[in-house]
């Protein structure tokens, strides 16, 4: 029995907390519990999910503090899946450090998270001089960095990580990459410039050390899932090396495409020839040392 880490659970309880953004994703407008993964996308044959990582569901702004106290709630219940959270906070305020220092050494609050791919976060929001320096500040608290970024944007991400070579830096989901364009065996000029930019944003990356990437966020459409999946994900494998991968789900943001187990067994297909010891740091190891589980 694989026993497998997920890095990126998301979960929302619409009675306590107002998530603005779901009023366009209509198919997710509706509480997900821990109950519901575990149905959904927590075990299959020969795996199972045994731990997570909550990460911030993007709340109305005046609820942010109210959501990290939430999610410390879950990571010390016994019962629950969750065991460390990355939580929200807006690093473009100069009243972040404030808040950032509240977490310390918190026992369960790993990291931050300031969502960079919606509209109210235009390129180059994340390297204004506020920002940097708060991201600066995460490295000093023993905190990482979480970014999720439109893919067009990624070399704002490569350049944030060289400003702030003393934090630890989480990639989400290879950089919200289309894995069809990726898998095109004829692609047009169009798709091999997307194409190209992508594997130099991530080749630049993987030259940053303490940069990291979550393999999840492949979006697929139609049959061919394996032969479309693999050659993004072959490429993250090369450049960032067997260290610097961790698994995610993206749950249940996972369910408007491919779904939670149909990923994870996507991902053990496609890494089933690799190495034992690799498989290992994917599925589980790299994250207990990434969250410090």
């Amino acid at each position: 029995m694989r026993q497998i880490i997920d890095t990126h659970l998301h979960l929302w309880d619409l009675s306590r907390f107002a998530l603005p953004w779901l009023a366009e994703v209509k198919p997710l407008d509706r509480n997900f519990t821990q109950e519901d993964f575990r149905r959904d996308a927590a075990k299959g044959p020969g795996w199972e999910i045994e731990r997570a990582v909550y990460v911030e569901v993007d709340v109305a702004p005046e609820q942010r503090q109210e959501e990290a106290e939430y999610v410390a709630g879950l990571c010390a219940d016994e019962d629950s899946l969750v065991e460390g959270a990355v939580i929200s906070v807006d690093l473009s305020s100069p009243d972040a450090p404030k808040t950032l220092r509240k977490y310390e050494g918190h026992p369960f609050v790993r990291g931050v998270r300031h969502v960079l791919h919606v509209a109210s976060s235009p390129q180059g929001a994340c390297l204004e001089d506020v920002f940097v320096g708060n991201v600066r500040l995460l490295g000093d608290l023993g905190l990482l960095f979480e970014g999720c970024l439109r893919c067009p944007e990624l070399g704002d991400f490569v350049e944030l990580a060289r400003r702030c070579p003393g934090t630890r830096m989480v990639l989400d989901h290879m950089g919200n990459v289309d894995p069809e364009i990726i898998a095109m065996e004829r692609p047009g000029a169009e798709q091999t410039a997307y194409a190209d930019q992508w594997r130099r944003n991530i080749s630049d990356m993987s030259d940053l050390g303490n940069v990291c990437t979550k393999i999840s966020g492949l979006n697929v459409s139609g049959d061919g899932t394996i032969d479309v999946l693999a050659p993004s994900l072959e490429y993250c494998f090369e450049a960032f090396g067997e260290d610097r991968i961790m698994f995610a789900s993206n749950y249940p943001v996972c369910r408007l495409s491919l779904g939670g187990r149909p990923w994870v067994e996507a991902l053990l297909s496609i890494t089933a020839e690799r190495p034992q010891l690799f498989q290992d740091k994917l599925f589980s190891r790299n994250a207990i040392r990434i969250y410090n589980l």
